[in-house]
């Protein structure tokens, strides 16, 4: 298929001249398929950050009524099979083939991961969406979009894919986002907001952060819960929400909506916590943007009390960005005590290069240690009491992606571990 004219054509292949290539791509492909999404309850989650989180928790609580699902950062996963994927919203191939594979397998519904570089390039246009999520919107990848109006415009289009029975499940305190949809969008489906500091359909108030949980005061249909999630920081509670106007959606009554919260815990590498018996504590996250590092140095911040120190160990993956640079290097001078630059998503032999620069922005006790490995046991070693190291930029990967391709590498979670049982001879560490 071609949408474009060829300067050259070859004897005994057949040429099919179509308007848009991925318009008929998707047409032919879900054909082919035979429309799976069109058989299942497929929930459709965008945002700068949380889509990990709230996807696979929505996964998680519906799992309790039926078979689910999911497709999203890295992979697919549905049963016992897990399926390797490049993308955080794969190519449309790969989503359809997948879902019919779903289908054969009595999967009933599943939870997507939509980024932005997936609607712009028309990777979900096909899928039939009876709900769609939104967690918040933040000027990242402007690299490919340009502007954040052009990255708003691309969340846009999830919603404009529903029709007039589906849900938008909407974050009420993402103002320039909700102004954005009612002043562009052409949207159909029905409108559940939640969130925390405007009013909403759902809402969250009196939020209480500790080390290993969150509590707050539930408002839900006329009435309040005062609840307890195993989730870290404010921005958890809203991920939390979203999860929770979802089965609002799905008409769920309060009860079970509210029963629903026994099955919200942490995903892996997401503001994971390791509790250790030495009077100091890790968090594990992901954090790929400048706003995920602000959320996760203010929650360390509001549960650590002197005489502890925040211990930041992470690397940077944007040399040629010296403006996200000093953003960060800003965030670190406000919050942290100790910094640690190491290897995130580079070689060892790259580290320098990319660090270098940031070393000097920074205030407080910093050095560079290429070897993430020997980063993290360095942290660990410095740990005195009350102390929470934070270890940011890879969370549940289990690779290390190059210049010359992907390396293998254990996990941050796992050399922490480890460190921490040859550090202290095999003493115990808990979860």
């Amino acid at each position: 298929m071609h949408s474009a004219p060829l300067k050259k054509k070859y004897p005994g292949v057949l040429y099919i001249e179509v308007k848009d290539v991925l318009d008929e791509l998707n047409r032919v492909v879900n054909i082919f398929y035979d429309y799976p999404s069109y058989k299942m309850t497929i929930i459709g989650v965008t945002g700068t950050s949380g889509k990990t989180v709230v996807a696979l928790t929505i996964r998680d609580v519906l799992s309790q009524y039926l078979k689910m699902g999911y497709i999203g950062t890295n992979d697919a996963q549905y049963g016992s099979s897990v399926i390797q994927s490049s993308y955080t919203t794969p190519e449309s191939i790969f989503m359809h083939r997948t879902l019919n594979e779903m289908v054969k397998s009595s999967v009933k519904g599943a939870t997507i991961e939509v980024s932005s570089h997936g609607l712009a390039l028309k990777r979900v246009d096909s899928i039939n969406f009876d709900i769609a999520v939104f967690t918040n919107v933040h000027d990242e990848h402007l690299d490919f979009h340009g502007t954040l109006e052009n990255v708003m415009k691309a969340k846009t289009k999830l919603f404009e894919l529903l029709d007039e029975k589906g849900y938008c499940i909407l974050n009420a305190d993402e103002v320039r986002f909700n102004h954005y949809l009612e002043k562009n969008g052409h949207v159909k489906a029905h409108k559940i907001y939640y969130g925390i500091e405007h009013r909403a359909d759902i809402m969250a108030k009196k939020i209480k952060v500790f080390l290993d949980h969150t509590e707050f005061d539930l408002f839900i249909r006329d009435e309040v819960f005062h609840v307890s999630v195993p989730v870290l920081g404010v921005f958890n509670v809203s991920n939390t929400l979203a999860v929770l106007a979802t089965l609002m959606a799905l008409e769920m009554t309060t009860e079970q909506i509210v029963d629903g919260l026994k099955y919200i815990g942490n995903v892996d590498g997401r503001m994971e916590l390791i509790k250790t018996c030495h009077n100091f504590n890790i968090i594990v996250d992901y954090c790929q943007y400048i706003s995920a590092y602000s959320e996760v140095f203010k929650f360390a911040k509001s549960v650590t009390k002197k005489p502890g120190r925040i211990i930041a160990v992470f690397g940077i993956s944007f040399k040629r960005d010296i403006e996200k640079k000093r953003k960060l290097a800003k965030l670190v001078n406000l919050y942290c005590d100790q910094v640690i630059l190491t290897q995130e998503d580079s070689s060892e032999d790259e580290v320098l290069d990319l660090c270098d620069d940031m070393l000097d922005m920074i205030e407080c006790t910093s050095l560079i240690i290429t070897d993430r490995r020997i980063a993290i046991r360095q942290a660990i070693e410095l740990a005195g009491n009350q102390d929470l190291i934070l270890i940011l930029g890879k969370g549940h990967e289990q690779f290390m992606k190059t210049s010359v391709g992907n390396i293998p590498y254990p996990g941050d979670k796992y050399i922490a571990k480890k460190a921490i049982e040859e550090i202290y001879k095999g003493d115990d560490y808990e979860l």
